[in-house]
């Protein structure tokens, strides 16, 4: 089975210093402009009991992944959203995705209740996934997104970063957020038959790339 896999690769950078970043993006060369209008992303991270997924991410595993509920939007009434399970494959990574049409509030419903509504429109694989993996963490975050003048390089800035711990409570607990630390997330994509391209986009930049995830981010406070 092929995959549309593709480069990502992250810089971390204080968020009060967001006007810099952007300025870093409007004045390269490779011509970075708006591709989309900014908007909340809101993620329901799931994981085993035993937080295997936050471990292999943790332990810097190789072929690790994530599994995930996200809609767009400053709601908890979910509209258009869908299932994820995003694996990486050392900086390479693709996604397999689920479209969910049902309108899900996740301010109002418990997790079993949740759970089913996902599993309603969920394929065979993602029916099996939630039945054997348990919330762990909501997040939200402000995303901008820029494309390159040749659509090849893609850039988003994620900051306004919340997260909220879910490892207890029969229902989403969107009341009392993790502390993060403020900062601004600069992730660069690009197709694998790009990786000169994106190694010369990647130079530009004032920083040096890291491995970072929201996820583990978010656990540290949560276990």
């Amino acid at each position: 089975m092929e995959h549309n896999l593709r480069y990502e690769n992250k810089m971390v950078f204080s968020a009060l210093r967001l006007d810099e970043v952007r300025s870093w993006v409007y004045t390269h060369s490779d011509a970075f402009r708006v591709a989309y209008p900014p908007r909340q992303v809101n993620n329901i991270y799931f994981d085993t009991h035993e937080r295997s997924l936050m471990a292999e991410h943790a332990n810097g595993v190789a072929n690790r992944e994530k599994f995930r509920f996200r809609w767009y939007g400053e709601s908890w009434l979910t509209r258009g959203g869908q299932i994820e399970i995003k694996k990486k494959i050392g900086r390479l990574g693709y996604k397999t995705t689920q479209p969910i049409k049902n309108t899900i509030d996740i301010s109002q419903l418990n997790w079993r209740e949740i759970i089913h509504l996902l599993k309603e429109e969920s394929s065979e694989e993602f029916a099996f996934l939630l039945d054997n993996l348990t919330p762990t963490i909501i997040n939200q975050y402000q995303r901008e997104y820029y494309e390159s003048a040749d659509k090849k390089i893609r850039v988003t800035l994620d900051y306004d970063m919340r997260a909220f711990a879910q490892s207890f409570g029969f229902s989403p607990n969107i009341t009392f957020p993790q502390p993060l630390l403020n900062n601004v997330i600069i992730e660069m994509k690009a197709a694998m038959k790009e990786h000169q391209r994106m190694a010369d986009s990647i130079a530009e930049f004032p920083l040096r790339c890291v491995q970072n995830s929201k996820y583990l981010n978010a656990m540290e406070y949560a276990v």
